[in-house]
């Protein structure tokens, strides 16, 4: 039923191409493939699939489990492209962002180790979000792999103890179930749902579902040769004829699933499952022998990518984030900066596949520094080649890494902003003993000692400029801030008499915003009042839709709602923002320009 070349299964390469383009596109251009996550799913159902049939080949050919050859193969295989990646990319990270350095040295530990995941979700890294993202982030997938091929061979020896063969089979299927339904209970919408997706307990279920698949092919074709005519028998040569078919039905329904289907209850409450059987259902209907899906699925370019998928999936992030950070925020169209991210993860991958990879997995770590000229004058070469590049990385990188940067230069920009507007609190007299009496707008350009302004890490950033183009305006900014923060912000500026007739809100960065939120808010404000809501930039899944919903609501209410296109103002001026895309320099004023702009442009048109 399966066609095999020494341990590996025809087309599987195709699909771990296709789900690596998917991932890759998400990861670079999340507008492209919404749920392009999903590729991550049917690289762990594959890999589940492959580590399980290895372990019980292994066993069934006598030679036993082998512990120490399989922990030193696992271990030959993922090692050995870290020894290029990790100081190549913080030496490159050294010269073109520093920033890029910050918490590198517990994203290395804790990358080798295993367990980024874990130390992902405790420092509160997501990874949904696109502000200063951690330079290893993606190697989440890694930790969550090994420390599964950590337990699989102890999970393949409880299970073979069973007498009846179906049994581990069902409780493979328990554990799959269980995790997804882990995912489901822990999930929060509205929360970061880095936990659930970083979880080992929670994003389990495609691992547990190939290594079912793995169990489930020995015995069905044990029972299929011991019983001719059995229903097993008619299964095999049923499914030969609509598991190709059932594969073609997934794939495509995968597709639809990484186009439309974006992170939210959808994906976390049975998409990632969903996508995890349907990755299950495309393994099992390539795999048999004969099946017209392999003709699909050996396409040699996909075929390509998935061979060296490992190599690609490493270099891609870094590479991504260097290449944004060398070339001004949406300065370059983001197909171009793809391309060549592209280019450049290709090129990374094959010279760290020739001088790193495949000497190891032939003839071990030794192998690296062979200089006895076994392998001829081309291997003296490429020996040498590699020794001084080591020994260059490792010096460069390790100098990147001691010398890492504490904190970003944007959070010090906006550490050195809070502290001034915490001094001005101190000092500054708002009249508290007199709260001003809320009054109708003038209609005409208001001062500072008119505007109370409420906002994120974004106004924070341009508090200065605000500050400079509207003196005494209140500025209450802090980090992270979310548009569900707003009406309690509100209340409090109320209660110390500090809500001036013209209300500057701009939290739109860090969540989504909706109507509801926003009725509330303006309800809250009152009539009196002009409320002028400042929509957003960054990118990050929410934002457009977020700046549909403030602007078909500033539209709605233009009596008394302005909306200041902080967005436009911003991408034409890309070049003047920090090296995550979103937070101005501390001396621009493009953000108070827009405010002051909008609302000049709103009095014109006789509101």
């Amino acid at each position: 039923m399966i066609v095999a070349t020494r341990r590996h299964f025809v087309g599987l390469d195709g699909l771990k191409g296709i789900a690596l383009i998917a991932i890759v596109l998400y990861h670079c251009d999340e507008g492209a493939l919404h749920g392009g996550f999903f590729g991550v799913d049917v690289f762990f159902t594959i890999s589940g699939f492959l580590i399980f049939s290895s372990l019980l080949n292994h066993i069934d050919s006598g030679r036993g489990l082998g512990l120490g050859e399989y922990y030193l193969k696992r271990f030959r295989r993922i090692y050995p492209a870290f020894f290029m990646l990790i100081p190549m990319t913080t030496t490159l990270a050294w010269f073109v962002n520093k920033d890029m350095l910050v918490g590198i040295r517990d994203q290395i530990m804790t990358a080798l180790l295993g367990c980024y995941n874990w130390y992902a979700i405790s420092s509160g890294a997501s990874y949904f979000s696109q502000m200063n993202p951690d330079m290893l982030r993606h190697l989440w997938f890694m930790s969550l792999l090994m420390q599964f091929y950590l337990i699989a061979p102890f999970v393949v020896l409880l299970l073979r103890r069973i007498i009846s063969r179906w049994v581990p089979v069902a409780i493979l299927a328990v554990l799959a179930v269980g995790s997804a339904v882990s995912m489901g209970l822990q999930y929060q919408p509205g929360a970061d749902p880095t936990r659930v997706y970083f979880g080992t307990d929670t994003h389990a279920m495609g691992l547990w579902l190939g290594a079912m698949l793995a169990w489930m092919l020995p015995i069905m074709r044990r029972e299929r040769g011991k019983n001719i005519g059995s229903w097993m028998e008619r299964f095999h040569t049923a499914w030969n004829r609509i598991g190709p078919v059932a594969a073609f039905v997934s794939l495509l329904a995968l597709l639809w699933m990484m186009r439309h289907v974006s992170q939210g209850p959808v994906a976390f409450r049975g998409g990632i499952f969903v996508a995890s059987l349907l990755a299950l259902v495309l393994i099992a209907g390539s795999i048999p022998f004969g099946s017209w899906m392999q003709d699909l699925l050996v396409f040699k370019p996909l075929a390509f990518i998935g061979h060296h998928s490992y190599g690609i999936y490493l270099w891609h992030w870094p590479l991504w984030l260097l290449v944004k950070a060398m070339f001004p925020q949406w300065g370059m169209r983001v197909d171009c900066m793809l391309l060549i991210t592209v280019v450049l993860t290709i090129l990374f991958a094959m010279l760290s596949w020739k001088l790193f990879e495949r000497p190891v997995m032939r003839g071990g770590f030794g192998a690296l520094v062979d200089i006895s000229g076994k392998d001829g004058t081309r291997g003296i070469v490429r020996s040498f080649i590699t020794i001084v590049m080591l020994i260059a990385l490792c010096g460069t990188g390790g100098y990147a890494v001691i010398h890492a940067p504490v904190s970003t230069s944007v959070e010090q920009t906006l550490a050195s902003n809070a502290r001034m507007l915490l001094e001005q609190g101190r000092h500054a007299d708002w009249n508290r003993a007199r709260p001003p009496a809320p009054r109708k707008p003038m209609h005409k350009m208001p001062d500072g000692s008119q505007m109370t302004a409420i906002g994120d890490s974004v106004m924070l950033a341009s508090s200065k400029g605000l500050q400079d183009m509207f003196p005494n305006i209140i500025v209450d900014a802090e980090v992270s801030r979310a548009m569900t923060t707003a009406q309690g912000l509100i209340d409090q500026q109320k209660s110390q008499g500090n809500l001036r007739p013209w209300v500057l809100v701009g939290l739109a960065t860090n969540t989504v915003v909706t109507e509801d939120q926003l009725d509330a808010l303006h309800d809250d404000i009152g009539p009196d009042r002009v409320l002028v809501l400042i929509n957003a930039h960054a990118p990050v899944s929410w934002v457009p839709g977020t700046n549909d919903v403030l602007r078909n609501y500033a539209k709605a209410h233009s009596n008394n709602v302005v909306l200041v296109d902080w967005d436009k103002a911003i991408s034409a001026h890309a070049d003047e923002l920090a090296g995550d895309g979103i937070h101005p320099g501390m001396a621009n004023t493009i953000y108070a320009q827009a405010v002051k702009d909008s609302i000049s442009d709103w009095i014109k048109q006789g509101h």
